[in-house]
C-alpha cells in the first residue's frame, strides 16, 4: 500500500497564520523581544537558530516519578475523571443522545473504517453502533469517544463502550485557572460557513479534548476554549518531571526495529516505526513542558460477543504550533506522538512522510525561506485560527486522521503525549475526537500502511 504524498497532505489541511510580513521575514510577532506571555527570562527569537534558551533543567533528569506522582495536581475545576481509575463521577453525566437516533451514519465518511491509501472510508458495525457519551459529561476521555462504560445505561452494551484499566493522566498543574488540557465544545471563534459550526468542534459527540504543552483557559459559558492572540507563549512545566529529557512513559525514540524503514520485527520496547529518532535528534533531546495520559483497552471481538473484529482504530486530530513557521528545521521542534504497545507492533503511529508530528515533519518542501508554497508572502493571520492565540503567532494543520492495527480480542496500551522540544516556551497544541474501531485496520509490517491521513 503507498501513502499520499506529503505535499498532497500539506495541500489539503495546512493552515499558515505566521504574522503581517510580505516581504518573506519571520513573523514580527514572535521574532520581537517582550511578544512573549510566559513569565521566564528568555528572549524571542529573530531566526531559526536563535529561539531562546531554555531555563529548564539540564539533560539527565529522570523521569521515573511520573508514574507515581498523584494526578491531584490536574483536578482543577470540574472534568468527571478519576485519573487514577479512569472512572467517572456520575454527578458529571447526564442522559446522552436517544438510542433510537444516535447511531453514526457512516455513509458521508465521517466515521467507520478507512482505507488509508485513498482516505475513502467503509462502513463498520463497530462504528455504526458507536453512540457518543460524552454530551452530559465532562470526561477527558467521553470527549474522545472512550470508556463509555462508565457512562452507564445505555452505553454499558454498546460495542465502542470499553472499559479501560490502568488509566494515567499526567500533567503540569495549573497556573491562573489554566492547565495543560481541557475538555470543551469548541476551540477558537472561527465559524465554518458551510456548516455554520465552529471549525474547530467536535467529529463525534458534543466535546473534543485539547491537550497543549503551554496553559489552556476554562471554557466560557458556551463551552468555548479561547485563547487571547498570542498568549501561546507558556512555561507551564516547572522542571522536575515535566522537563525531564526523555520522552513520556513508555515511549521511547531509539529505533525499535532492526529493518530500514522499521514497522517489522518489533523489539516491544522501542519505537518499531523507527519515525520518532531523527526528530528527537534534531530537538536535541531536550524535551520540556511535557503531558501526557496512557490507558489500556481491549478490542472488540466476535468471540467476546461484540458484532464484529476490530482489526483497528482511528481518531481524528489537529496540530498547532507557535513554532511554525520561522523554526522548521531547528532544534526548537515540538512533538506530538500517540505510542501504540501491542502483541505486533510497539511504537509510534502518528507518523507521517516516515516522521513524528513536529513542524519540521509537517514542512510541504525543503526549507527554504519564512514561508511556503501555500502561503509565500508569508501573510498569514489565517481566519481558521481566530481565538486559538496561533492566529499572528505560529501555524496549524487541517484536521487529520490517525489509524493503527490491533488483533481482535487483544488489549494493548495508547499513550498520547505532546512537549516542547528545545525551549519551555513556545507552545504546541493539538485537538483530539472521534475515536473509532475499524474492522478493516492497518498491518504495521506493510510499510506506511497505518499512520494519518488528510480528513
Amino acid at each position: 500500500m503507498t501513502r499520499t504524498p506529503l505535499y498532497l497532505l500539506l495541500t489539503a489541511g495546512l493552515m499558515v497564520g505566521c504574522g503581517d510580513s510580505n516581504s518573506g521575514e519571520t513573523s514580527s510577532a514572535s521574532a520581537t523581544e517582550g511578544s512573549s506571555d510566559a513569565t521566564s527570562s528568555t528572549t524571542s527569537p529573530t531566526n531559526a537558530t536563535t529561539e531562546p534558551t531554555s531555563t529548564s533543567p539540564t539533560s539527565g533528569n529522570s523521569d521515573s516519578a511520573s508514574t507515581t506522582d498523584s494526578p491531584g495536581t490536574t483536578t482543577e475545576g470540574s472534568t468527571g475523571l478519576d485519573e487514577t481509575t479512569g472512572n467517572v463521577d456520575p454527578s458529571t453525566t447526564t442522559t446522552g443522545p436517544d438510542t433510537t437516533t444516535g447511531v453514526v451514519d457512516t455513509t458521508d465518511g465521517s466515521t467507520g473504517g478507512g482505507d488509508t491509501t485513498t482516505g475513502e472510508m467503509k462502513e463498520c458495525p463497530l462504528a455504526e453502533a458507536h453512540l457518543p457519551c460524552d454530551p452530559g459529561s465532562d470526561d477527558a476521555l467521553h470527549a474522545i469517544g472512550l470508556n463509555c462504560t462508565t457512562a452507564g445505561n445505555k452505553w454499558i452494551d454498546n460495542d465502542n463502550a470499553v472499559k479501560l484499566a490502568k488509566l494515567s493522566f499526567q500533567a503540569p498543574p495549573p497556573m491562573d485557572g489554566k492547565r495543560s488540557w481541557q475538555v470543551a465544545k469548541s476551540y477558537g471563534t472561527y465559524i465554518d460557513p458551510n456548516t455554520q459550526k465552529p471549525f474547530w468542534s467536535s467529529r463525534e459527540g458534543d466535546k473534543v479534548l485539547l491537550i497543549s504543552s503551554g496553559l489552556l483557559p476554562p471554557p466560557d459559558g458556551q463551552g468555548v476554549v479561547i485563547v487571547d492572540d498570542g498568549d501561546v507563549y507558556n512555561d507551564s512545566g516547572n522542571g522536575g518531571q515535566w522537563d525531564s529529557d526523555v520522552m513520556p512513559p513508555p515511549m521511547s525514540p531509539e529505533h525499535g526495529s532492526p529493518d530500514p524503514m522499521g514497522y517489522t520485527n518489533c523489539d516491544g520496547k522501542n519505537d518499531c516505526s523507527n519515525t520518532i529518532l531523527d526528530q528527537w535528534d534534531l530537538g536535541g533531546g531536550d524535551a520540556e513542558d511535557k503531558m501526557w495520559f496512557s490507558f489500556e483497552l481491549t478490542a472488540p471481538a466476535i468471540a467476546n460477543g461484540q458484532t464484529s473484529d476490530a482489526k483497528g482504530y482511528s481518531f481524528d486530530f489537529a496540530y498547532f504550533s507557535a513554532e511554525f513557521p520561522e523554526f522548521v528545521d531547528s532544534s526548537f521542534n515540538d512533538i506530538f506522538v500517540v505510542w501504540q504497545a501491542s502483541e505486533d507492533y510497539t511504537g509510534n503511529v502518528t507518523f507521517i512522510n516516515g516522521q513524528p508530528l513536529t513542524v519540521t515533519a509537517l514542512w510541504p518542501i525543503d526549507f527554504q525561506g519564512e514561508c511556503d508554497f501555500l502561503d509565500p508572502n508569508c501573510v498569514g493571520e489565517d481566519p481558521h485560527l481566530e481565538g486559538t492565540g496561533y492566529i499572528f503567532e505560529g501555524g496549524a494543520t487541517g484536521w487529520y486522521q490517525a489509524t493503527g492495527g490491533v488483533k481482535p480480542g487483544e488489549t494493548f496500551l495508547l499513550a498520547f503525549g505532546i512537549f516542547d522540544m528545545g525551549d519551555s516556551t513556545y507552545d504546541t497544541t493539538a485537538i483530539i475526537d472521534n475515536w473509532q474501531w475499524d474492522c478493516e485496520g492497518c498491518v504495521p509490517n506493510e510499510v506506511d500502511s497505518c499512520g494519518i491521513i488528510p480528513m
